[in-house]
């Protein structure tokens, strides 16, 4: 669906970012926050940053070639 751009130590950066935000959002009640830590969930379960592909930024040891 997406082209993966993320090696794992981005991909865990991100989960842990996620978790902190979620927390945040619990405690301050803030939607905003909870959209923003799912988007951030969806990034590191999908190997995928919208802010890697705009900049043409590649960290993902695949093979270009070997990607659907």
């Amino acid at each position: 669906m997406f082209p993966k751009n993320l090696n794992a130590n981005g991909r865990l950066i991100r989960a842990i970012l996620a978790v902190l935000l979620l927390a945040y959002a619990i405690i301050e009640k803030s939607w905003l926050a909870f959209f923003f830590s799912l988007f951030v969930f969806f990034e590191a379960y999908m190997s995928w940053c919208v802010l890697y592909q705009l900049l043409g930024i590649n960290h993902c040891p695949i093979d270009k070639n070997k990607q659907d």
